[in-house]
């Protein structure tokens, strides 16, 4: 099947949440387009929605803050757990509240070429087949101070931390009104973040990721007809994303033995809408910078290339990446996404992630990009 054709099928689903009644389906599909590669289904546990966390994390906060009025030391411990937690899932670090139920089991598809042996080198394709659900953070008028209105809450919850020891070491009628008011504000940030979800459920995922997917299926399509010499290429289709980049982590731990000395990895996301970025910074506090032989790689292909001269970099800074757990752990890596003039990704998380909105052609860029980066590691 075409790229295209992919893409069709995939949003043909009404959405593709994990651990929903379509998950199945659309595993199995994914899996049927491989003739002549070893497909392996690889099961992990996840929260169902990132709803369930945010939940946790506020709640956790505000029982914490409303602990202060009768037990600062009761407080205090509650608002040092959850604010640990959240600082961690709010960076894109692993935080062991995405351990705390309800839990579902999800799954990666990660398809190898069985006609090659083992080589030194190791081309990991990587995208994420679930969609999101619907967040009202996500409006156009609302996402481009996303980065901002999360960086207020992180300093918000230092603050709650602040107040927690200071209450604990000395009461203080102002600073206890103060918790109060922050408990409430936590409450309502999740209210915020659950109401377009109850009211339209999950997005159908055109752009993201249906676009990813198709450009990761069809560069390593394209790579494995080759019959590269000198490096493996390895396919891996990830489950919840969307989560917090679950599936990707669960990929890595179990698959991280296994990497060679020179291991790389592509990842497509959102790839229909906009203009093919190769992106350089991620992060929601502070900039996670990816300057690897990768991006060098990356950035003198397109620029040797008439058709890809256009491809500049990109930041996003508005919740990450599934390369974020490859990038800090010294794997050279790249994500390649499509962003509009403004920096941002159309319709994402949005009703209006669906394929009439879908532009074809950065994704098509992104298989041309990927699968000459693939040539020359080979060489």
């Amino acid at each position: 099947m075409t790229p295209k054709q992919i893409v069709e099928k995939l949003t043909s689903f009404p959405n593709r949440g994990i651990a929903t009644k379509n998950e199945a389906k659309v595993l199995e599909y994914l899996s049927q387009l491989f003739d002549n590669q070893d497909v392996n289904k690889e099961k992990f546990r996840t929260p169902k929605t990132y709803i369930s966390v945010v939940w946790w994390l506020f709640l956790g906060l505000a029982t914490g803050l409303i602990c202060l009025n009768f037990s600062s030391i009761l407080g205090l411990i509650l608002t040092f757990v959850f604010v640990t937690l959240a600082l961690l899932y709010f960076n894109w670090y692993a935080s062991p509240i995405t351990s705390l139920p309800p839990l579902v089991t999800s799954h990666n598809l990660v398809i190898k070429n069985t006609s090659s042996a083992p080589k030194a080198k190791k081309l990991i394709l990587m995208a994420h087949w679930d969609t999101a659900p619907i967040s009202l953070l996500y409006r156009p008028e609302m996402v481009g101070n996303f980065r901002k209105s999360l960086r207020i809450s992180q300093i918000l919850m230092l603050l709650a931390q602040f107040i927690a020891i200071s209450q604990f070491l000395l009461l203080n009628t102002f600073l206890l009104l103060v918790a109060n008011i922050l408990a409430f504000y936590f409450i309502l940030q999740g209210i915020t973040a659950t109401i377009d979800f109850i009211r339209f459920g999950y997005s159908n995922g055109a752009s993201d990721n249906a676009t990813g997917v198709a450009a990761a299926i069809e560069t390593a399509k394209k790579l494995w007809s080759r019959n590269l010499q000198n490096i493996d290429i390895e396919l891996v289709i990830t489950g919840a994303q969307e989560v917090g980049m679950i599936g990707a982590r669960a990929y890595m731990k179990t698959h991280y033995k296994e990497f060679t000395k020179e291991t790389y990895l592509i990842n497509f996301d959102t790839l229909g809408s906009g203009d093919l970025k190769i992106i350089t910074q991620t992060g929601s506090w502070s900039n996670i910078i990816y300057d690897n032989d990768l991006i060098k790689i990356a950035k003198e292909t397109a620029a040797q290339t008439p058709d890809l001269k256009d491809i500049k970099t990109g930041a996003w800074h508005t919740a990450d990446f599934d390369s974020i757990w490859f990038q800090r752990a010294g794997i050279p890596s790249l994500t390649l996404a499509a962003l509009d003039k403004n920096g941002r990704m159309p319709n994402i998380h949005r009703p209006t992630d669906t394929l009439s909105n879908v532009n074809f052609k950065p994704m098509e860029k992104a298989i041309s990009l990927a699968e000459k980066i693939g040539i020359k590691l080979n060489s």
